[in-house]
């Protein structure tokens, strides 16, 4: 079958598109979408960037392609999530009938079901709210301005005694989203933001976020599944101390801060790469604290690596995650797809 160029408008559009994509979260995704569309990726990086573009001018890889693939990765990892139980009450509202009954009824109809590819506007919008699958989303876009050094523009300057030297940046637009989800199947809810947490955008973005969805649910039956960080964040460091009858837990913890009343004890180790409790000796003092005494803690802040593990609900690659308490906030440090946010999101969902 005969591939049909694209226009040149949708080529340099892709261009961008991957681009962006390779800004945000490295060559690994989009070598993941040429695989599925058998498109060579080459052995170096000026083999995969020829491809990726002869790819793109050919017709082989499209912008339908792409919009599919972005939903799986754009937004997913590197963010702050706030993690919520579905009560009975709240699942029985949540219905594609009910949700898009209310849609019409709150004025939101023209973003139902709504495309994001070529949005990019300067401040959060909401782009689209869409039921899918047994999914409830919404989805809320903006530009995400970074820069980037440009060693090749720096130079130097003397006036009188003095030496200045110039380093040179290029702003980088690439695109910010806020999301909710939330999943019937799982039984879990989560509202998703990449904002920084000491910026006031931050707060911005959770109070436009609850603005829409209280319109659309019933905030406070959210509200009251709210998961409660502390003690996931307690029971998933304590299941996972390496015992005899399980040695090699899924979870390794680097660090782990436990309080009671106004003080704290706090596990860490000095590297990103190991666990606190490979060092014998402290993993002794760990055990110390007996199973009947934990219910007398709250977990703080820890700090978690989910191994690498088999099967389809499992992850491929280490994992990096963080739990703050007195937020009831998660922290992924890393760029994710969907399924290793949803993966992890769900092994949390268990230790509560």
């Amino acid at each position: 079958m005969t591939i049909k160029p694209p226009p040149e408008r949708d080529v340099l559009e892709l261009k961008r598109l991957a681009a962006g994509i390779i800004r945000a979260q490295g060559n690994r995704f989009i070598k993941e979408l040429l695989r599925s569309k058998k498109i060579p990726i080459g052995k170096n990086k000026n083999d995969f960037e020829r491809n990726l573009n002869e790819a793109i001018e050919s017709g082989k890889l499209i912008l339908s392609d792409v919009d599919s693939w972005l939903k799986l990765v754009e937004g997913w990892g590197n963010q702050h999530v706030y993690l919520y139980n579905l009560t009975s009450s709240l699942r029985k509202d949540l219905t594609q009938p009910k949700i898009q009954g209310q849609v019409k009824e709150k004025g939101f109809s023209k973003v139902w079901n709504g495309k994001t590819v070529n949005t990019f506007p300067d401040k959060p919008k909401l782009t689209s709210i869409s039921f899918r699958h047994s999914v409830f989303q919404l989805q809320w876009q903006e530009v995400a301005q970074g820069w980037t050094a440009v060693a090749d523009k720096n130079y130097k300057e003397v006036e009188g005694l003095d030496t200045f030297e110039y380093r040179a940046y290029r702003r980088l637009d690439d695109r910010a989203i806020t999301r909710f989800e939330a999943h019937l199947d799982f039984g879990l809810a989560a509202l998703f933001v990449a904002k920084p947490i000491a910026d006031e955008e931050h707060k911005n973005a959770i109070r436009e976020a609850r603005h829409v969805i209280g319109q659309l649910i019933d905030l406070s039956e959210l509200d009251r599944g709210q998961v409660d960080i502390s003690t996931v964040c307690r029971n998933l460091d304590q299941q996972n101390v390496p015992t005899n009858s399980k040695p090699n837990p899924e979870i390794r913890t680097q660090k782990s801060r436990l309080a009671s009343g106004g003080a704290y004890i706090e596990f860490a180790a000095n590297s990103k790469t190991k666990a606190y409790w490979e060092e014998s000796v402290v993993k002794d003092v760990r055990n110390s604290i007996r199973t009947t005494q934990l219910s007398d803690f709250q977990g703080e802040d820890g700090v978690f690596v989910f191994q690498e593990s088999s099967g389809t609900d499992g992850l491929n690659r280490p994992l990096r995650v963080q739990l703050i308490g007195k937020d009831a906030r998660i922290r992924l440090w890393a760029q994710m797809t969907a399924h290793e946010v949803w993966t992890i999101l769900i092994k949390l969902g268990n230790y509560q």
